[in-house]
């Protein structure tokens, strides 16, 4: 019984390492994000003009702090989005394990195992 048990742990190793990556590349993604909404507009409303390097020529002063600003707003919520949905896949990951876990030691018996009578 212990058996089964502690090869269902071994079994699905793999996965498990998975479910890990894809949370800390959603707390990255996440991180990126926040760190976008500070860096956007400095980048874009610097001296060196960075938009002109693409053809867009500014007409009013200080326009492109506020497309930076905006730029950076838009980055801050597509990375938080993007990073709890990357982060959600992974929690997924491992819920799915724990529930194939769980119906597995129910079915051999375990009493550890929480098969709903209280």
């Amino acid at each position: 019984m212990l058996e089964s048990i502690a090869k269902t742990n071994m079994r699905y190793r793999g996965l498990k390492l998975i479910g890990l990556v894809l949370k800390i590349a959603g707390g990255l993604e996440m991180a990126f994000g926040v760190v976008s909404l500070v860096l956007m507009p400095l980048i874009l409303s610097g001296s060196g003009d960075v938009l002109t390097q693409f053809g867009y020529i500014s007409a009013y002063p200080g326009a492109n702090l506020l497309i930076g600003t905006v730029a950076g707003i838009a980055l801050l919520f597509f990375g938080v989005v993007a990073g709890l949905l990357t982060f959600a896949l992974g929690e997924l990951i491992n819920v799915v394990i724990a529930i194939e876990e769980n119906t597995r030691a129910a079915l051999v018996g375990d009493p550890r195992a929480n098969t709903g009578d209280a």
